[in-house]
């Protein structure tokens, strides 16, 4: 049939051919035989197949590149953080486990882990972690799961850490924090962070890595938080949900206790975790709340304590925990700011041990009463009592205030300076 079919075609053209004037002749279009139909079939299934292929890697690689979630978070290829990063090259490295990249001129910050508990929800834990937005905490971009470790992907944010200014071990005399107003900003915008995270997120994040060291500070001195979400990735603060009225979780047990804040109304659940045998505690001595330390219970209470201690720091320039030589004893005599405030708070002059107590580098520029309720406020927050401790929300608040009271301060001297100055001036 088929040759029957291209003979009839060829005469007709032949016909049309013959028939037409001289002045319009055309080129008779050549026929191709069956063996070059069947070569040109066969190229062409081929190109189609290679473009189909080609086509369909493009999107596979678009898909697993740029994986986009709700608001934004990726789901990066391994092959593009090493690329990113030179294949992890030591230069690269700017923290115990933290490597510096660069993906499509976006500068980044990249944490390596090992798989955690919540390795197996990992993509709806960085869409859910992804959908944080606060100008206080340092934007997560995305993750990686690759073997036995994850990766999350953080902007990278120019400037130091807050232990960095305040401890600087190459100028001892010197602080990038030299006023008493910068240091409440400071301490301001780090509980406006952890307020978000604990009360205007869809699910209350504990970040449970609090210390100044985790503390970013821009080159205009505005806060990030960094690596939050750490701890929901490792699974540590995993948790079920359990009845008001249940007992109290058993040994080795997770769960969420719901309960309502009378003081604030404050209906966000408060999570407890009970440390099993398999769990290890961890963090950074001097930041770790009593009942996390011995009993491995977590809440939100666990970042207040740590921003307690970080207040402190800022009151103080002091180190969370010293070690001094105690003439004619073998031991080092260790000293934690948590309890030294206790010691100031109790004490029957508070005022005169607070003033020589705190940092030197502010040279007595501050207003006093505002940096008691400002230690005062640090003392409720390492409370060894989680309950008594304060929400972020509240810490927030009075922050605001003691801001408020030591900007009016803060105009009056520079007002009288001012005065001095044209007084000198005028003589």
């Amino acid at each position: 049939m088929c040759l029957v079919k291209r003979t009839k075609a060829k005469k007709q053209v032949l016909s049309a051919s013959e028939s037409a004037p001289p002045s319009r002749t055309r080129p008779r279009p050549k026929v191709p035989d069956e063996s070059s139909l069947e070569l040109t079939n066969s190229k062409s299934t081929t190109n189609s197949s290679k473009e189909s292929r080609l086509s369909s890697a493009s999107a596979t690689s678009l898909t697993n590149i740029r994986e986009m979630l709700s608001d934004g978070p990726i789901i990066f290829q391994y092959k593009d953080l090493c690329k990113a990063t030179e294949n992890f090259s030591p230069s690269k490295k700017v923290g115990a486990s933290v490597y510096r990249g660069k993906w499509h001129k976006t500068e980044m910050a990249i944490v390596v882990d090992k798989r955690g508990g919540a390795a197996g929800n990992f993509v709806a834990e960085i869409k859910n972690l992804g959908s944080v937005h606060h100008s206080n905490l340092v934007r997560l971009l995305g993750g990686c799961m690759n073997g036995d470790h994850v990766y999350l992907v953080y902007d990278y944010i120019n400037g130091g850490n807050l232990r960095q200014y305040l401890h600087s071990a190459h100028s001892p005399g010197f602080s990038a924090l030299p006023t008493w107003m910068s240091r409440i900003q400071v301490a301001l915008e780090v509980s406006k962070g952890l307020e978000y995270l604990h009360h205007h997120t869809l699910m209350p994040t504990v970040h449970k890595y609090m210390k100044s060291s985790n503390i970013l500070l821009d080159d205009d001195l505005h806060v990030r938080i960094a690596f939050f979400g750490v701890a929901r990735i490792r699974g540590e603060t995993g948790f079920t949900e359990v009845k008001i009225k249940s007992a109290l979780p058993e040994e080795g047990e997770i769960r969420e206790v719901k309960e309502v804040d009378q003081e604030l109304n404050d209906r966000k659940p408060h999570r407890v975790m009970r440390r099993s045998h398999s769990i290890k505690i961890t963090g950074t001595h001097g930041y770790m709340a009593p009942e996390y330390a011995s009993g491995g219970l977590i809440s939100t209470k666990l970042d207040v304590f740590a921003f307690g201690v970080i207040l402190l720091e800022l009151l103080s320039g002091k180190e969370p925990v010293s070690f001094q030589a105690n003439v004619g004893a073998t031991q080092m005599k260790k000293t934690l700011l948590h309890e030294v405030i206790m010691s100031i708070c109790n004490s029957n002059d508070p005022k005169s041990r607070l003033r020589a107590w705190i940092d030197p580098l502010l040279r007595d520029r501050f207003p006093l009463d505002c940096a008691l309720k400002a230690a005062l406020l640090a003392k409720s927050c390492v409370d060894p009592i989680p309950e008594l401790r304060p929400d972020m929300s509240k810490v927030s608040m009075t922050l605001l205030q003691i801001q408020m009271s030591s900007q009016i301060w803060d105009d009056k001297m520079k007002a009288s300076k001012d005065l001095l100055t044209s007084t000198m001036q005028a003589r």
